[in-house]
């Protein structure tokens, strides 16, 4: 069976598990590079800060909103298309 776990990889390549392991991994493994997370979370940043300046602005008070029922209806419409 395969399992994946989450590890990181430090400055001189010793590997840590973000997680507690509950068993004692044996055998071969294969492992696949993620981006680095501070290289992707700077376009992320602010964007809290962005979300709520716009549920908070009065465009966003002032959006057309739906009904349950015609949400609903919607919904029924796309699924039997």
């Amino acid at each position: 069976m395969l399992q994946t776990i989450e590890i990181q990889i430090d400055d001189i390549g010793k590997f840590h598990t973000l997680e507690p392991l509950t068993f004692k991994p044996t055998g071969r493994a294969l492992l696949t590079l993620l981006e680095n997370p501070d290289a992707s979370a700077h376009h992320l940043h602010g964007t809290a800060k962005q979300a709520l300046v716009l549920l908070s602005s009065a465009r966003f008070s002032k959006r057309p909103v739906a009904s349950p029922e015609e949400v609903s209806t919607r919904i029924s419409n796309m699924r039997n298309e």
